[in-house]
């Protein structure tokens, strides 16, 4: 999971994304496990729902469900 979000998964924003949604974080400068768990898991679950194509998900593509994932958590 660590090995995965440092290659593909890690966006810069993800700390502020936590940092919005968790008011007592306001220290917090580099994610946690959990925050790559649960980054790892909403990807996972969105690929599951993907047409099926034989080609894997592009940075894009998981940057944009991220996104829609964080609006839908806020």
């Amino acid at each position: 999971m660590i090995c995965w979000y440092a290659s593909a998964g890690y966006h810069s924003d993800d700390v502020e994304g936590v940092r919005a949604l968790s008011p007592w974080y306001r220290d917090k400068t580099q994610p946690s496990v959990a925050d790559m768990h649960a980054k790892l898991r909403r990807v996972l679950i969105s690929a599951q729902f993907r047409r099926t194509d034989p080609e894997p998900p592009t940075p894009e593509e998981i940057n944009i469900l991220r996104l829609a994932w964080a609006d839908v958590a806020a």
